[in-house]
């Protein structure tokens, strides 16, 4: 029997004091990007944070549309005013980025200052990083209410 690999994105949302943190796991390829479109997208424009950092050492894979995508969230950023970096970026990335030209994406931000939010990572019970997904019992409630 074939083994049929599916390609898949999950993206976990942290508001820490220096800014909005982005974690991204699984594949980042053509069948994704839309979702961390999307997702930097709204939260840009509705949370409008000083900094965002993406963190992207939990992916597995990028293709040429990842980077591209990468690419114009820093771009999207930059335009609103935020500080943009990308952080913890495994080798098939940082390879990805500079066969594609775009090897300046990985590289951190000219400033010296000290950036926490590279320091947290993974968990929200972190003091300083506050998971903006609602608690389980209350997405379960809003679901329930939805439908009945």
């Amino acid at each position: 029997m074939p083994v049929r690999l599916v390609s898949g994105l999950r993206l976990r949302l942290y508001s820490s004091p220096v800014g909005l943190y982005l974690i991204a796991e699984g594949v980042l390829d053509t069948g994704s990007v839309h979702q961390l479109t999307r997702a930097v997208d709204l939260a840009i424009h509705r949370l409008n944070p000083a900094r965002f950092t993406v963190d992207v050492g939990g992916l597995d894979f990028v293709d040429v549309a990842g980077v591209a995508t990468l690419i114009a969230c820093r771009r999207q950023a930059h335009a609103r005013g935020v500080g943009f970096r990308i952080v913890q970026p495994t080798a098939q990335i940082k390879a990805t980025a500079s066969a594609c030209g775009a090897g300046d994406l990985l590289c951190p931000p000219d400033d010296n200052r000290p950036q926490p939010a590279g320091a947290l990572r993974r968990r929200s019970h972190l003091p300083g990083l506050n998971c903006l997904r609602a608690p389980r019992h209350a997405r379960r409630a809003s679901r329930g209410q939805a439908s009945g």
